[in-house]
This record gives structure tokens, C-alpha cells and sequence, in this order.
């Protein structure tokens, strides 16, 4: 049991590593791309796009989740926003995320898809992609939110606002369309909470319930036999 506990603690801490060592390589691509001067032209911030989606879906093996959770990680710096633009696009247009938009069936994937199509909406500047990307959230978001599947689903609930009555039968659309919180306060809170009901916080509060198994000493040996 404590085997088993120990190797999910680690691959998930592993996973956690790998994902701040990303985020530093975009950000750190982020930043080359845009101190060349003259400006870089379109087919090689295309081509890095392509680089960096194409890594992150080798690295974690076309797992959506942490795929995305690297994208929340991201600093959205504005002068990033010609590179980190294409990324998210990219992303959450992919075929093999879109396949999992009929599994966004909990509260902990609504939120996070939620919040990176919020993301991804405030690196646009016109109406027209704003629009364009509303219509992609409400294809693969279910109309409204999951309903409470575990205790834990509650205090991510409560980062979303409240939505009006009236609005409750589209509840994704008003969400999306509507700046009605802070968006990088509720990452944060977030990854807070991420972290907070991670497998390995759950590891530990179920080791501390484990009583300690008494060692044998020869003494207890000579009695038994």
C-alpha cells in the first residue's frame, strides 16, 4: 500500500516539474520571439507554435489535462500575446482535445476548460475572434455546469459567479461572454485548490490514518513460537 501511495505521490510531483519547466520554455521562447527586431514574421512564429504544442502532447503523452494545465501557467504577458495566441488556438482546437469535450462531465475539468478558453478569449483583441472563440467553448462545454459530484467540487464552484436565473440554460455562454471576475485571481485560486486536492495531499491524510505496523522484535518471536 505505501509502495503504491509512494509512486503516485511521485509521478504526480514528477508531472508538476515538468509542467514549471515548460511554462519556462514558452515564457522563454515568448521572450525571444519578441526582442527580434526587425519584428519575427509569421511563418517562423508558426513554426514555433507548432514546435510547442507538438512537444507538450509528446511530453504528457496526448493527455489533455496536464496539457492544459500548462497553458494556465502560462503568464499571459500582453507581448507574449503573438505567440501564445496561436498556442491556445492550437490546443484547444486539436482533435484529440476536442474528442475529451464530451468527458468535461465534472466540475474540476469544467472549470479549468472554462478557464482557458477565458484565457485564450483575453489574448484576443477584436470582436470578431472574441465572437469566434465563444462559439468554440459552447461546442465543446457542455451548456451548463456539472453538477456536485464530490465535497471537493464546492469550493471550485464558488470561483465562478453566480449567473442569473434567466441565464442559467445557457450558463457557459454568459460565462464566456461576460467579464464577471478576475480571471488571473481565479487561476490562482485554482491551482490552490488543484494542489490542495491532489493525490498526494490525499495520500497523506490517508497514510496518517494508517497505524504504524509494530516492528518484531525477537522477543515477540520466542513468544509466537
Amino acid at each position: 500500500m505505501r509502495w503504491i501511495i509512494w509512486r503516485r505521490q511521485s509521478c504526480y510531483r514528477y508531472q508538476l516539474t515538468v509542467i514549471d519547466i515548460l511554462v519556462d520554455y514558452i515564457r522563454f521562447r515568448c521572450e525571444t520571439l519578441t526582442a527580434r527586431q526587425p519584428p519575427t514574421a509569421p511563418s517562423v512564429l508558426l513554426h514555433e507554435c507548432n514546435r510547442i504544442v507538438a512537444n507538450l502532447f509528446a511530453i504528457f503523452d496526448g493527455s489533455v489535462e496536464p496539457v492544459t494545465l500548462t497553458l494556465l501557467r502560462t503568464p499571459p504577458e500582453p507581448r507574449y500575446t503573438m505567440l501564445l495566441y496561436p498556442v491556445f488556438e492550437a490546443i484547444l482546437t486539436d482533435r484529440s482535445v476536442r474528442r475529451c469535450g464530451g468527458t468535461v462531465g465534472t466540475i474540476p475539468s469544467y472549470v479549468r476548460m472554462l478557464l482557458c478558453f477565458k484565457r485564450w478569449r483575453s489574448l484576443a483583441i477584436g470582436r470578431t475572434d472574441k465572437a469566434v472563440i465563444d462559439a468554440q467553448a459552447g461546442h465543446f462545454l457542455p451548456a451548463r455546469c456539472p453538477t456536485i459530484l464530490t465535497a471537493s467540487d464546492v469550493p471550485l464552484l464558488r470561483l465562478l459567479p453566480s449567473v442569473p436565473a434567466a441565464q442559467r440554460v445557457n450558463e457557459t455562454r454568459y460565462l464566456m461572454a461576460n467579464d464577471l471576475f478576475s480571471l488571473d485571481r481565479c487561476v490562482a485560486q485554482f491551482f490552490r485548490h488543484h494542489r490542495r486536492m491532489s493525490p498526494v495531499a490525499a495520500d497523506e491524510r490517508q497514510l496518517s490514518g494508517i497505524a504504524p505496523r509494530p516492528a518484531t522484535t525477537m522477543a515477540n518471536r520466542l513468544v509466537s513460537e
